[in-house]
């Protein structure tokens, strides 16, 4: 045996491994000092996990969760899924940092395990770029808390390759369970969806019912409500109006659609970001433009028809338009006519896909360089994109994140006006501060910051932040806010046809939750209508701000609170 070959790892491997390994490294040597993104990730759902465990209740039913005046654990995260174990088996802190290094490898392992399927014995000669290729995608900054749905796509299709060629129990088996990578209001919806219209392309094209693919259609479908059955279970049986029905989505003219349709191909969307705009795009643009001139040049129609990489990117442009159209109210209720379940779903969702195919599509003129030979080429390609996805501060890239602000740190001899983990939660000023009160579950509300903060620290609140709940929570919190409300007519509007963000807001048109070090607001008053606070058994406002109109309002300050390891000075009011 050749054991030198037997240890020797590929150098394209290798680099995957020391970059994993760097991030775990300095992930965990800073703990939670890293600079991680806010928005709708530690003012959301980080919060929500961290309750659920320090209030045991992600296995529990019939419970309340003490934010929004308390609300069902129904409308949270499944306990049945990979992403949720990690927060039921370790810290809050320590589940995120894993699950973001574990976005990585699930991501080059799905790449890896479709392409050696894909090639067969032809997967070696491939196998620098599949691996780099997935590497990049692997390390996208894309939604954290539904990394693990976006970057298991590819397992996705291996499974339904195997069942549709060669179907047995053990494929069918690991279908049932993907749901438990993924989730259904994100991708499990839409993968259904082309599953359904291929089933009846392959009948019309074959002349033939593929009873694989439709066994694999009930299974995944099983998948998906067995271990997400709370989110099922509201769906279908839940009769209480929310939020969602609410919402107004807007209605776009027509230059707006377009608009729309250009920026979500050249840019993309929030919560998928796949960085291609400054590389991968024009790459994918100019090789397009190569191809389908080739194709001309030569006659060659039906080859430029069936080629692979032009269908990828006329995959991505309807995704586009549909994201695009979703904001046109006739066209929107056109769809939610002939499907009524769709009434208040996003199924612009499609455009979630984007990421996947965008890479994908680069993954496919490297292989095409490889077979004519230009491996080089190639590398130096993938490694370029790769490059550039780890030097954009993106909303979600932690990593770079965390970098630019140390050297801000070591550069300018002071910290930056961003927040790391800890200082966004500070745990130990608030413990200070529960301990001083003697706090036993008064309801409270945060003023100058995030309610995640509160939640976070075993505060029960009024306020909240949730995409999903009630609508007649909705209305009652909007006595209290009302007189903020009436003075600016951007968070009415904000509040009214949205509402996710059931927050005290400014009576000026300033952000006074936004998480930075400073922070200063032109009107220190507090909008709210006090005896609505009050009949909602409000006890507690938790302020960064020294509120100046607290005799017009009966509020007490009971106390003002500092800690040397956070940069909040928080203001007790306490409701006479």
């Amino acid at each position: 045996m050749n054991y030198k070959k037997l240890f020797t790892i590929p150098w394209y491997y290798t680099l995957v491994l020391l970059f994993i390994a760097g991030e775990a490294a300095l992930f965990f040597i800073l703990g939670e000092n890293i600079y991680v993104s806010i928005h709708d990730n530690l003012d959301l759902h980080v919060a929500d996990y961290h309750i659920l465990s320090y209030t045991n209740t992600f296995f529990s039913h019939n419970v309340q969760l003490p934010l929004l005046n308390g609300i069902s654990r129904n409308y949270f995260a499944s306990e049945f899924s990979l992403y949720s174990l990690l927060y039921i088996l370790l810290p809050t802190s320590t589940a995120y940092a894993v699950g973001y290094l574990l976005k990585t490898v699930i991501a080059v392992l799905s790449c890896v395990l479709l392409a050696k399927d894909l090639f067969a014995d032809n997967y070696e000669k491939y196998a620098p770029v599949v691996v780099l290729c997935s590497f990049a995608y692997g390390i996208l900054p894309l939604y954290p808390t539904f990394s693990f749905p976006f970057v298991s796509l590819p397992l996705a299709i291996l499974l339904l390759r195997r069942i549709y060629i060669r179907p047995g129990f053990t494929s069918y088996f690991l279908l049932f369970l993907y749901p438990l990578l993924s989730y259904f209001t994100f991708f499990g919806f839409f993968i259904l969806g082309y599953l359904f219209f291929a089933i009846l392309f392959l009948w019309i094209k074959n002349k033939k019912l593929s009873f694989s693919l439709i066994g694999a259609f009930c299974v995944l479908f099983a998948g998906f409500a067995l271990w997400e059955y709370r989110l099922f279970a509201i769906m279908l049986f839940d009769s209480t109006p929310t939020i969602r029905e609410t919402m107004v989505q807007g209605n776009y003219n027509y230059s707006e659609i377009i608009a729309a349709v250009k920026e979500t191909f050249t840019i993309g969307v929030f919560h998928a970001d796949a960085v291609h705009t400054w590389f991968v795009l024009p790459v994918c643009i100019i090789y397009f433009v190569f191809l389908n001139y080739r194709y001309i040049k030569e006659g060659n129609y039906k080859g430029m028809r069936f080629d692979l990489f032009n269908w990828i990117i006329s995959f991505l442009i309807f995704n586009c338009i549909v994201y695009g159209l979703y904001f046109q109210e006739h066209f929107r209720g056109f769809i939610e006519m002939l499907i009524p379940p769709l009434k208040g779903f996003q199924f612009s969702r499609t455009v979630f896909f984007n990421p996947f195919l965008w890479y994908l599509a680069l993954f496919i003129i490297l292989k095409r360089l490889y077979d004519n030979h230009r491996q080089k080429v190639a590398h130096v390609i993938v490694l370029t994109g790769i490059a550039v996805i780890l030097f954009t501060g993106s909303k979600y890239n932690d990593l770079y994140h965390t970098a630019f602000n140390y050297a801000y740190r070591i550069i300018k001899q002071k910290p930056s006006n961003s927040l790391t983990y800890n200082e966004f939660y500070s745990e130990n000023l608030f413990h200070s501060i529960l301990s001083d009160i003697d706090y036993s579950g008064e309801k409270s509300v945060a003023y100058g910051m995030h309610p995640a903060v509160l939640e976070y620290n075993g505060i029960f609140t009024l306020d909240g932040c949730l995409s999903y709940y009630p609508q007649e929570y909705k209305e009652q919190f909007r006595e209290i806010i009302a007189p903020a409300l009436d003075k600016v007519e951007s968070f009415r509007i904000y509040y009214d046809d949205w509402g996710a963000r059931a927050y005290l807001f400014a009576g000026v048109d300033e952000n006074v939750y936004e998480p930075v070090r400073n922070l200063e607001i032109s009107d220190t008053n507090l909008y709210i209508d006090a005896d609505a606070f009050r009949k909602m058994g409000g006890k507690y406002i938790f302020s960064r701000l020294k509120i100046t109109n607290v005799d017009e309002l009966k509020l007490h300050l009971r106390g003002i609170y500092t800690d040397t390891s956070s940069p909040y000075t928080i203001y007790l009011y306490e409701a006479n």
